[in-house]
Parts: C-alpha cells; structure tokens; sequence
C-alpha cells in the first residue's frame, strides 16, 4: 500500500520478533559492558606491579601493595608508590608533565618523562585472560 508520500508504510513497520530481538540485543550488551567494567567498579583487581625503565633499560618492577619512595636518577627523580597508586612525587624535568599525570593504578596505565627517558608502567600479575585465539 503506497502512502501519499510515494513508498510503502508497510515495508517499514517493525514487527514484533524483530523489536524482541532488538531489545534483547541490547539488553545483552549491556550485561557486558557490566561484567567488563565490573572489576574497576566493585573494587575487584588483579594484582598490580610498577615496571620502570630508563633508556630502555629495565630498572625496577615494585608491587603495590608496599607504601615506599624511592629515587632514580641520582635522586634527580623521586617515585612514590601509596596506597596501591604510583605518581612522580618530584622531577627535574623543564615542564613536569610527568608529575601532573597525578596517581596511577591500574593495569596498562603509564608514566613518561621524555626529558629524563623515564617509563613507568603498570602491568598485572595475575594470568593474562585469553579470549579467543587466532592464527
């Protein structure tokens, strides 16, 4: 049946499965995203390391369960690591760029300091999670 606008009004109505399937598509993403973010929301987290290198060059890997400070650089650098966070607690680096990065405490979060060649990073402990595997 062809509207007064010259197409079919039929072709684009939505039936009933379809709007059942879009619902419950979106519903599943949904659930998803939940359990994907979950870890970070309820405070569920795989341990976590510091891994620091200069020039390349691996330094340190500390845990972060220890409150403790540290310097590189001939204490031109100091690290702290509180309450499972790691920030450049000083630097003497032009623009501290590495110090206003703040705290950081999860996996796969990082530090630069180009100026000094500094990297921080976290990385987890725990078992890497494989979810599929290809060839």
């Amino acid at each position: 049946m062809k509207s007064s606008r010259g197409y079919d009004a039929d072709f684009y109505r939505m039936s009933k499965m379809e709007a059942a399937f879009i619902i419950l598509a979106l519903f599943a993403a949904g659930v998803y995203i939940f359990q994907v973010s979950a870890g970070r929301f309820f405070g569920r987290q795989d341990p976590v390391k510091a891994v620091i290198f200069q020039d390349g060059k691996l330094i340190g890997e500390w845990q972060l369960d220890k409150d403790r400070n540290f310097e590189l650089l001939g204490g031109r650098m100091q690290i702290e690591i509180r309450n499972n966070r790691v920030r450049v607690a000083n630097s003497d680096c032009p623009q501290h760029i590495c110090m206003n990065m703040g705290r950081i405490q999860y996996s796969g979060q990082s530090i630069v300091c180009v100026p000094n060649r500094v990297i921080i990073e976290l990385k987890s402990t725990a078992e890497p999670f494989l979810d599929a595997v290809a060839k």
